[in-house]
């Protein structure tokens, strides 16, 4: 016995598109999955891609990436509301705080930094002097 999920399968390698082969509610798997703070990894699953495929689908599928970008909007604001209901609750003190900023910073890279920028200039010129002074004071604002 045959079920259509089978047939898309078997097909796939015959000039069809992964995204050929997702469940007519794809959109809504995805912001679902973004609205309950879910990994991007449960939206592969569903759709039955790869990592190395959602990144090729988010190049050429302009209607895919914006909902994926919307499902990341979702997901952070689930997120965030986590962190403020410990704290209106008075529950943050069993609110892993590490985790959480953990999370946001990696699953949130553009809007969720914690980082320091270093901008070195050199107007396209060749880095040439050996003053240990200033050596040492790159060296250090890079380290910390």
């Amino acid at each position: 016995m045959s079920n259509t999920n089978d047939r898309r399968k078997t097909n796939r390698g015959q000039g069809m598109k992964a995204e050929d082969t997702f469940p007519e509610n794809w959109k809504e798997i995805m912001i679902d999955c973004g609205k309950r703070g879910k990994n991007q990894t449960e939206i592969f699953i569903k759709l039955n891609i790869h990592h190395s495929t959602h990144y090729e689908i988010m190049e050429r599928n302009e209607e895919y990436k914006h909902t994926f970008e919307e499902y990341l909007q979702h997901c952070e604001q689930w997120w965030y509301d986590k962190a403020h209901e410990a704290v209106v609750d008075g529950k943050s003190k069993y609110f892993n705080q590490n985790l959480w900023s953990m999370i946001m910073r990696n699953k949130f890279k553009s809007s969720w930094k914690d980082e320091k920028q270093l901008d070195v200039s050199t107007m396209g010129e060749k880095l040439t002097s050996v003053d240990p002074i200033k050596i040492e004071v790159i060296r250090r604002t890079m380290e910390d």
